[in-house]
């Protein structure tokens, strides 16, 4: 009697998907200066075939890396990964461990596409999905598995369900990832844990994202440190459209930290003159006025290890603007926005995500100065006792994107405000 041929699998989707994992190790495709090795971000191929729900992988030999490379695989190392789970197929699934799963040489008739940038583009839009082009291995694996398995009939995208990215990698393989990488240290808090500014800021857009990054980088590129002396007050207001008859005139108060050579930079926002100006008399050795934490608002350049995933994620996806570094991660430092609060009676600090609308003063704030800066209209420029002198003002218009992500015009008004001297107990006032 003759067994029936084994079924082959109609369909297999395949995900090239970046970790948010960081490991360390000698074969990292960046170092930094003096060799010592970069953290970087593994990449995982995850091949599922829906049909079954079977995650699959390959028999592995001699070091093969199995489905975790530590750089970007390219479309080469994805048709070769799909090469060997044809021939050698091996199930993930637990329930699937030591079974033996199915013989080599099935190939499916179809495979789907999608990369972390494009994971969930066209969800809901399947007919869409056959000419989407914004995945690169799809048309570079379609080529190379053409020629390789003529049995795959058709390579096209297909966005991956929401479901397996957070209950079988954010759950199960990037904790075991990282678990591994510090090798049983316990891991210390750090900004990068801090919320993503997608997930944790109400209204806020991918547009929005892109607007506020643009704004960052102009600013940090716009040599304010020239023009200007550090933590010295620069008073910033516009007016704000709430409804159609309906707009308030918002006020805030911004200056920089640091400096890019020192890997310091920062760009702050204080909502009362007495606040802003309390930071740049510790700065200037004022000794009546005490340090004591800073409160207000920051946006801190970081490296990519420092900067939560959510944001770095977002920023890939929606191509948004870097300052251009070299020597860090990827060449790029990432703007970090969040502010710090006093709680517990004075004893601790808390470090949170800005409101959309404290995110605008960041946006409109670093785009006029920037602008203002680039017009030359502005002289900044003082030193001595010229330095509590009061200038401006000056007006200029740049676009936000924080109201729904839709593009608008707001006229800004910025000046240097006068700087009287401040005596003892003066600035607990603000």
């Amino acid at each position: 009697m003759a067994t029936d041929a084994p079924a082959r699998p109609r369909c297999w989707h395949v995900y090239v998907h970046k970790l948010r994992a960081w490991i360390t190790t000698a074969t990292a495709s960046t170092a930094l200066e003096g060799g010592e090795a970069k953290p970087s971000r593994p990449y995982l191929i995850l091949v599922v075939e829906p049909d079954g729900g079977t995650f699959l992988s390959h028999a592995r030999d001699g070091d093969d890396r199995g489905n975790v490379y530590e750089d970007e695989p390219s479309s080469e190392d994805v048709a070769a990964f799909i090469r060997k789970c044809v021939e050698r197929p091996r199930a993930l699934n637990a329930t699937l461990q030591g079974k033996t799963f199915r013989e080599g040489g099935l190939a499916p008739r179809t495979i789907r596409v999608a990369c972390g940038r494009t994971a969930r583009a066209l969800r809901g839009e399947p007919e869409a999905w056959a000419t989407f082009d914004g995945c690169r291995y799809v048309a570079e694996c379609r080529e190379l598995l053409k020629r390789e398995i003529p049995e795959i009939e058709s390579v096209s995208f297909a966005p991956v369900p929401e479901e397996l990215i957070a209950r079988v990698i954010r759950e199960r393989v990037e904790p075991k990832i990282a678990e591994d990488a510090r090798g049983g240290v316990e891991e210390e808090w750090g900004t990068r844990h801090l919320p993503g500014l997608s997930t944790s800021v109400d209204g806020f857009t991918m547009a929005f994202g892109r607007s506020l990054f643009e704004a960052a980088k102009a600013f940090a590129e716009c040599d304010i440190d020239r023009a200007l002396e550090r933590r010295r007050p620069v008073k910033v207001s516009y007016r704000l459209k709430l409804r159609d008859d309906v707009a308030m005139r918002l006020t805030a108060f911004v200056a920089f930290e640091g400096s890019m050579e020192e890997e310091d930079f920062g760009f702050v926002v204080h909502k009362t003159l007495t606040q802003s100006q309390a930071a740049f008399e510790v700065s200037k050795g004022n000794v009546d006025v005490e340090s004591g934490p800073q409160m207000g608002q920051t946006c801190a350049f970081a490296s990519a290890h420092e900067t939560p995933f959510e944001d770095l994620d977002d920023g890939e996806a929606g191509s948004w603007p870097l300052v251009e570094r070299e020597g860090e991660i990827d060449n790029v430092l990432w703007p970090l926005f969040f502010k710090v609060n006093v709680v517990d009676d004075g004893e601790n600090l808390e470090i949170s995500r800005p409101a959309i609308i404290e995110l605008q003063a960041f946006e409109v704030s670093m785009k006029a100065i920037a602008s203002i800066r680039a017009s030359g209209d502005a002289s900044f420029a003082s030193s001595g006792d010229d330095v509590r002198a009061a200038k401006g003002p000056w007006t200029c218009t740049v676009t936000s994107f924080a109201a729904k992500g839709e593009e608008e015009s707001i006229e800004v008004e910025i000046e240097l405000p006068e700087l009287p001297e401040m005596h003892p107990v003066e600035y607990l006032d603000g």
